[in-house]
């Protein structure tokens, strides 16, 4: 039983270190105007990253993300790139993609009227949080996540966050864990 548990928390931890870059701008409050510039963001993991990552324009629910548009490559090691919007969007939430990682969700301004609900989420709820499970030993170990990303102040919860930060906190609970299970 303890073999099983310490092999699935060690593929969690080796899935949530397996992310290039936590994209940290745009955040949820952000607004682009179709066919303006804008810089993307993002936080780099180790190992360092040996070539450019792809930056990629994206729009539709998390479960269901369609790419809009390439928007450019890194410099390798870069944490920026300066893009140019796409003109003629239709006013909507897009995230964008930075290797293999997904921003929160913004707001785009363009053909038509701007979104006034929440962003997409991948449940029915307009917004969600996310809790880590408790782990149990013999001794307890209670580990509920936060981000360090921008959200909704008002809201207190993490709609249109679309990246496996939270995975790697879970993880490392679970680590956490394991180590007063034994």
């Amino acid at each position: 039983m303890h073999l099983s548990i310490a092999t699935f928390s060690l593929s969690l931890i080796g899935a949530a270190l397996a992310q290039q870059a936590f994209p940290i701008a745009p955040v949820a409050e952000t607004v682009w105007t179709s066919g303006g510039a804008a810089t993307v963001q993002w936080k780099l993991n180790p190992p360092a990253v040996k070539t450019g990552l792809d930056v990629e324009l994206y729009k539709g629910d998390p479960a269901h993300q369609t790419l809009v548009s390439k928007l450019g490559t890194g410099a390798p090691g870069g944490t920026s790139l300066k893009v140019t919007i796409p003109p003629k969007l239709n006013s909507d939430w897009y995230s964008v993609r930075v290797g293999d990682s997904y921003s929160h969700y913004f707001i785009i301004k363009g053909v038509g009227a701007a979104p006034t609900g929440p962003a997409p989420t991948s449940g029915s709820n307009a917004t969600s949080s996310i809790t880590a499970p408790t782990a149990t030993s013999s001794r307890a170990v209670t580990s509920t996540p936060s981000t360090t990303a921008t959200t909704k102040a008002a809201s207190g919860a993490l709609s249109g966050y679309t990246t496996s930060e939270p995975l790697a906190m879970f993880a490392a609970a679970a680590v956490v864990a394991l180590t007063h299970a034994f």
